[in-house]
């Protein structure tokens, strides 16, 4: 929402709108005020001291939220995107639960997802810091469910794991927190980079491991993997004779088929291995960053750059997916003098190529519901796995099983 748009439009809007409109732009003046008034450093602080100023942010505002009376709130509860011209029961909890939340008035209630409804969702999402389209999705929806405790809990939990994180985790890392979807690289203590991530749906999570990328796949292949197989592409292979994958061989018993002159209606998952050739069609993209553990777990990048545009990025079949995998490869593939000329050059033979690292580097899966922005704003983000209700988790321990990565895995999760 641009504030240009924001003063055009203000005839229009309710007072109670208006009213949030106001307190969000200010929120944001006044921090970016604090900011402009804090003394320039000439580099920035080291990871360890940042994640320390992250959990004391946390405790600070959990500390606020905590001293809140608690009052009992309207939840909207789960189900179908709500959007300008919905209807029904859950619009009409939504309009209550804005109007607790002040975004509209108390006597606005109705069943109907109208202007006003949209104008205040909008802001609302605006104050949160989110996509501001006016739809009610997973990730609004579950913000405006939270309750202040609820918030509260989450911020306590997370500044708890982050401390453990900082305490633990080595100098050069790469950190995926699940909940916020993003991948950080760490090295040498000093953060070098950070992307959107997407992340395992919650049928197919992605576990919390401790584990050490091995190696950097330019133009890797695809094989689907055994649960894609079954659930996915052997209905479609039976209902249409095709995978539905663009570029893929198709292969029975071990020898390469023609799908579509197979009755594939009494063939068992077992005997079907589809693998997909390299190229910016392959799934992995054309960079897959191998690890060691046990579930085909892996990072890489993607042919669907679009789905880093979405709020709620859970839509992996576990690994995980880079926004900028070009960028990890770089930043891994320094160290080992390899150049961006070179791999420019590696991409063009359209053929997988393996570079093994000489010094393996350590990958740390986090669960923080609740981080800090370059703002020094709480961001929080959606219980996607449902973990809040469990103790605070906590990182695997390092698998104890094999510490180099098979160079041809047998299954593979993208």
């Amino acid at each position: 929402m641009h504030t240009s748009q924001t003063l055009t439009d203000q005839r229009r809007r309710p007072a109670p709108v208006l009213a949030a409109l106001t307190l969000a732009l200010s929120v944001i003046a006044g921090t970016a005020a604090t900011l402009a008034a804090a003394p320039a450093t000439a580099e920035a602080a080291p990871y360890r001291d940042t994640l320390t100023g992250w959990a004391d942010r946390l405790d600070a505002a959990a500390t606020v939220l905590e001293a809140e009376p608690e009052r009992p709130i309207t939840r909207i509860g789960s189900g179908p995107l709500l959007k300008r011209g919905s209807s029904g029961e859950r619009v009409e909890r939504l309009t209550q639960r804005l109007a607790e939340l002040g975004f509209l008035d108390r006597l606005r209630r109705s069943d109907l997802y109208d202007e006003e409804v949209d104008t205040a969702v909008r802001a609302f999402q605006f104050s949160q810091r989110m996509k501001v389209d006016g739809l009610v999705g997973g990730g609004t929806r579950v913000a405006l469910d939270r309750s202040p405790q609820e918030a509260a809990a989450q911020m306590r939990r997370s500044a708890l794991s982050m401390r453990a994180f900082r305490d633990t985790a080595p100098d050069t890392v790469i950190l995926v927190n699940l909940p916020s979807q993003t991948t950080t690289l760490v090295r040498d203590g000093e953060e070098a980079l950070t992307m959107r991530s997407i992340v395992g749906r919650p049928s197919r999570e992605t576990p919390l491991l401790q584990d050490q990328i091995t190696h950097v796949i330019v133009n890797p292949t695809w094989t689907v993997p055994p649960t894609v197989l079954k659930e996915d592409k052997l209905p479609l292979l039976r209902a249409k004779g095709t995978p539905g994958i663009a570029n893929a061989v198709v292969y029975l018993d071990g020898a390469p088929v023609e799908p579509g002159v197979v009755d594939w209606r009494n063939v068992s998952p077992r005997r079907v291995r589809i693998v997909q050739q390299p190229g910016d069609h392959n799934a992995l993209g054309r960079y897959r960053f191998n690890m060691t553990n046990p579930y085909n777990i892996y990072l890489h990048g993607t042919n669907e750059p679009r789905l880093f545009d979405r709020e709620i990025r859970t839509v992996s079949s576990g690994c995980v997916r880079l926004e900028d995998a070009r960028g990890m490869a770089e930043a891994l593939l320094a160290t080992e003098h390899v150049s961006t000329a070179r791999l420019d050059r590696m991409l063009d033979r359209q053929e997988p190529q393996w570079i093994k690292l000489s010094q393996p580097v350590p990958v740390r899966f986090v669960y923080w519901t609740a981080t800090v922005d370059d703002r020094d704003a709480v961001r929080l983000h959606p219980d996607i796995y449902d973990l809040n209700e469990d103790p605070v988790p906590a990182a695997a321990p390092d698998p104890s099983g094999p510490t180099s990565a098979d160079p041809m895995p047998p299954a593979q999760r993208a």
